[in-house]
């Protein structure tokens, strides 16, 4: 099983401790030919400081985020930009747009913030390029 693990970014005007962040894709590509998967999974990777509620603040310039739920393997459609206390999400995209086949690859970002204040916490930013059949991190 072959996972990507994307460095994240510290956001350094943070009042607390920042927390490490990075993000776990699985499967490693994707295509909405694929049957197996809503998406390609994004996972963020972090560590809170003690006590501390979190939530994360996704967004893409291109695509959508959606969700399943694991019981009934119901899928919701959040759009680009989607707040959650769960961690896993899904990036996906329409076949019939041309996302991210231009010059530009498509750009994720995940925020960590603090549930009860909103201040943010870490930030983790990658990007995706199609090769022609499957998007995958841009390396």
């Amino acid at each position: 099983m072959i996972r990507a693990l994307l460095a994240g970014l510290l956001l350094g005007a943070c009042t607390t401790a920042p927390t490490r962040m990075s993000v776990n894709l699985f499967p490693p590509a994707y295509s909405t030919a694929m049957s197996s998967t809503p998406g390609l999974g994004l996972t963020p990777i972090s560590e809170p400081p003690k006590g501390v509620k979190v939530r994360y603040r996704w967004s893409t310039t291109e695509g959508f985020f959606v969700t399943q739920d694991d019981a009934t393997l119901e899928i919701s459609n959040h759009g680009p930009e989607f707040l959650t206390l769960a961690g896993k999400v899904y990036w996906s995209y329409d076949p019939g747009i041309q996302t991210g086949r231009g010059e530009k690859p498509v750009h994720i970002s995940v925020l960590t913030e603090n549930v009860k204040t909103g201040q943010p916490l870490a930030r983790a930013d990658f990007d995706l390029v199609f090769d022609g059949s499957v998007f995958r991190a841009a390396h």
